[in-house]
């Protein structure tokens, strides 16, 4: 996943979070139709910003993987990396 596409996805759940912000600050509803279709709303955005937060914490473990492989390949192994210089 490239950068670009982790930024919307993360812009993505910033938005839908606001909409559920929008959403608590509505009327209460009063009736049973209202109270389904705004609960059934309410998950639909939960569900899709749990479904990009898994989609970015994979991304994220995958990352953790690599660094993890760097550290031990490098650090651990008395074969540090030069450092950069200024």
């Amino acid at each position: 996943m490239t950068r670009e596409e982790k930024l919307e996805l993360i812009q993505r759940v910033l938005g839908l979070k606001h909409k559920l912000k929008v959403l608590d600050s509505m009327k209460a509803a009063e009736t049973h139709e209202e109270v389904s279709v705004s609960t059934l709303s309410r998950w639909e955005l939960e569900d899709e910003i749990r479904a990009i937060e898994i989609l970015l914490d994979e991304e994220r473990m995958e990352n953790v993987k690599a660094k993890r492989a760097q550290v031990q390949a490098h650090y651990l192994s008395g074969n540090p990396l030069p450092k950069k210089k200024k």
